[in-house]
């Protein structure tokens, strides 16, 4: 084979496995499935000093929606919340994610998904409050 076929080819495969690789842009079908996560935070405004522990399940829908369940330690107090909320990514991977079940309200938070689309993190974003969560599938 000539030289110049063999490195044509070489550079093809290359430019094909690349793209093979390569993620669409992020929409709601971007978080799909069960995601198990694990959590920690505190809520200075309302209990100063007060840690928070959870460990939950978040089910996306692939449409903007999710359910879920959590187990958590306000301080030693134990509760169990079943969840929902809404989630609205952007084309790269962040996003934001509304959770409601949690006692009393809902809450906001901003999401980073990460390439692959099997783990991502989430920081809550409500004044006073201090809280984050990674998630896995």
């Amino acid at each position: 084979m000539p030289a110049n076929f063999v490195l044509l080819l070489a550079i093809g495969l290359a430019l094909v496995s690349s793209s093979a690789g390569a993620q669409a842009p992020c929409d709601a079908a971007a978080l799909n499935g069960r995601y198990v996560f694990t959590g920690r935070g505190f809520i200075e405004a309302v209990q100063p000093g007060i840690q928070r522990m959870h460990y939950g399940v978040f089910v996306f829908d692939g449409a903007g929606k999710l359910t879920g369940k959590q187990s958590s330690s306000r301080g030693g107090k134990i509760g169990r919340e079943k969840l929902e909320g809404s989630y609205t990514p952007d084309a790269d991977c962040t996003g934001t994610l509304t959770l409601g079940g949690i006692l009393a309200g809902q809450r906001h938070w901003d999401f980073y998904l990460t390439e692959d689309r099997k783990r991502g993190h989430i920081i809550r974003m409500d004044e006073g409050n201090m809280a984050v969560r990674s998630f896995e599938r």
